[in-house]
Parts: structure tokens; C-alpha cells; sequence
């Protein structure tokens, strides 16, 4: 499955487990956020447990493994935090992504559940903030910012997780999984590609 990329008006990216793969990260960062609450025993054992538990908003994450309502904002702040600590490394292929969408003159928009700070400090320690348009962070739900560029004309969105994949056909985007994030493969349904490398999608 390989599209030119010029075909579409906008490239739009999940960012942590996509554009960055950074899952062990995540993992590290929900640990300590819920130490810092007094919960670690409510932290998953391992990235296997994680990656089974992780789910988009990071309200329904945190809900999921029973932080109590009262606690759960201030666990995202402290997970952020801690995202915001540990340095990324970009994901397979995202360089020459990033690169071709600007070569090709099609904008690239990240729309993410992780703050916007997350998303500039990385993108700025990973050289590629000058090859990104727009950043949208702290974002649920995801649809309504894609189907506002979707109105503009084709859009591709790339996502990690079962609830990326459904937020881009919602919105109408020809949307892509990678199997190096967050979510698990075989979570994602059969009519959405899989790749696990960014630019194995486009004839760059």
C-alpha cells in the first residue's frame, strides 16, 4: 500500500508512539506518576501490561487502572511532567516523513492527547520542530480537528492506538496504524493498514 503523497492537502500524526516511539517512556512516566500520587501499586507490571492497559483520553487511561476521579488530573500533569524528563527518540521512518511531506509542499499537524509542551520540547530536541505546521496537544476528541482540515481536502492521519484509528475514520481520513506504539496489533481491525515503518506509506 503506497499513495503519493501529494495527493493529500494535509499529513496529520499522533505523536508519542508514533511520531516518536518512545513507549518505554510512557511506561516509565505512568510509574511515576502514580508513585507520586501514592499508588504504585496500581501501575502495570511491565510494558506488556501497559501496552494492554494504555487507552486514549488519558482520562480513561488513568480511570482504567482505578485512580479515583479526584486524583486523575493530577496524575496526567505528573505524567507529563515526567514525559517531559526522559528524552524521545523519533520512530522509524518519521524523519523521512516529516522530510517528504515538506519536499512534496503538504502541511503536517500533530494532534495529540499529550501536552503541547510535551510535544515542542521533543520536537525541538529531535531537530524536526521546523518541519511541523501546526502542533494541537491536549486534544479529545481527535475528530474534530481532522474533520476541520478534512473540509480543506484528502488528509491522511497516522495513529498508534485503536482509538487514533477510530477518530481518523470518523473524521473521513485515510488512516494508518504503526505497530511500534502504544496500542497492540492485532487491537487494530483489518480494514485499517498497518506499517511499522512511517514512510513505507508514501512514494517519497
Amino acid at each position: 500500500m503506497t499513495h503519493d503523497i501529494r495527493q493529500f492537502a494535509t499529513i496529520a500524526v499522533d505523536w508519542n508512539g508514533t511520531i516518536v516511539d518512545d513507549v518505554d517512556r510512557a511506561f516509565h512516566a505512568t510509574v511515576t506518576s502514580l508513585n507520586g500520587i501514592g499508588l504504585i501499586r496500581l501501575a502495570p507490571a511491565d510494558l506488556d501490561q501497559f501496552r494492554t492497559a494504555f487507552t486514549l483520553p488519558m482520562e480513561a487511561f488513568f480511570a482504567g487502572l482505578e485512580v479515583p476521579d479526584k486524583l486523575i488530573d493530577n496524575c496526567i500533569t505528573r505524567w507529563n511532567t515526567a514525559m517531559m524528563t526522559i528524552p524521545a527518540t523519533l520512530a522509524p521512518g518519521a524523519q523521512k516523513l516529516l522530510r517528504g511531506a515538506r519536499d512534496a509542499g503538504v502541511p503536517v499537524i500533530v494532534i495529540s492527547g499529550a501536552h503541547e509542551d510535551v510535544i515542542k520540547r521533543d520536537s525541538e530536541k529531535l531537530g524536526i520542530s521546523t518541519l511541523i505546521d501546526h502542533i494541537y496537544g491536549g486534544v479529545h476528541p481527535k475528530r474534530n480537528i481532522l474533520r476541520r482540515y478534512a473540509m480543506k481536502g484528502p488528509i491522511a492521519y497516522f495513529g498508534d492506538t485503536i482509538y487514533d484509528v477510530e477518530e481518523g475514520i470518523a473524521a473521513g481520513a485515510t488512516t494508518i496504524a504503526v505497530d511500534f506504539g502504544y496500542g497492540k496489533r492485532e487491537s487494530f481491525t483489518s480494514v485499517t493498514p498497518i506499517v511499522s515503518n512511517l514512510s513505507d506509506v508514501f512514494l517519497l
